[in-house]
């Protein structure tokens, strides 16, 4: 079996599939925001209301278009929605890092409250999987409203522990994506999503994230198989309109 050195696996979408899902999904808006010189990072905006509604930066999974969910985000959410692909993903240009993505999570937040002049009392970071270390970054370092993860983990480095030798992945995993390091700093309102049965990321990896966060927080359970139930199941897409 070969061991990655980056547990990132790119998904790209044709023009063909961008056409159809323009079709089908008229209210989202094509965005492109360029970070650095070479690189152009292409997403959605869902507009609903940004005067009386919240807006929502969404962070996806490995190997997931956020196009996919841009159906569910519209109807289910009552918000305003940011959708980017990372580097590599999608229509967006780059080859993605840890630093990368972390970085492209607060160019994107910082190009979007300026062209819709977003407060970020009014904003929330949504993340799902790997997602949620951008997520969780993003509204440490801006100060975010509320966070959303759905399935985290505390470290790409403890998960792959469950699967590899300790002192493998030590020596090959490049990014690690340690959000248990700074979640003790992250004070908005949190709610977490979790799968028990998650095939992906174990129920303990969830929990040590969640036991780290500082601010008011709250735990919604499933009993599902895992990440691939988020965000577009009812039972969980309910509870986020009050929260």
């Amino acid at each position: 079996m070969c061991f990655p050195e980056t547990a990132l696996f790119p998904v790209k979408t044709t023009p063909e599939q961008l056409a159809q899902i323009t079709a089908r999904i008229p209210e989202a808006e094509a965005i492109q925001i360029a970070v650095g010189k070479n690189t152009v990072l292409h997403g959605w905006l869902v507009k609903k209301d940004l005067v009386h509604l919240p807006t929502v930066f969404y962070f996806g999974g490995n190997a997931e278009e956020v196009s996919v969910n841009l159906r569910d985000f519209s109807v289910r959410l009552n918000a305003n929605v940011v959708l980017v692909n990372y580097r590599g993903y999608g229509r967006s240009s780059g080859s993605p890092t840890e630093d990368r993505l972390k970085s492209d999570a607060l160019a994107i937040y910082d190009e979007m409250a300026d062209r819709l002049d977003l407060d970020s009392a009014d904003c929330a970071a949504w993340g799902r999987s790997l997602g949620s270390s951008m997520a969780a970054w993003l509204a440490l370092e801006r100060g975010l409203d509320k966070l959303i993860l759905t399935c985290p983990f505390d470290s790409i480095q403890a998960v792959a522990g469950a699967y590899y030798p300790s002192w493998l992945v030590n020596l090959v995993l490049e990014d690690r994506h340690r959000t248990i390091d700074f979640a003790h700093r992250i004070i908005c309102p949190a709610l977490i999503l979790v799968a028990l049965d998650d095939e992906v990321i174990p129920y303990r990896h969830t929990h040590r994230l969640y036991e780290r966060l500082a601010g008011p927080k709250n735990w919604c359970r499933s009993t599902g198989p895992g990440i691939t139930q988020f965000p577009g199941s009812k039972p969980i897409s309910m509870p986020l309109m009050p929260f």
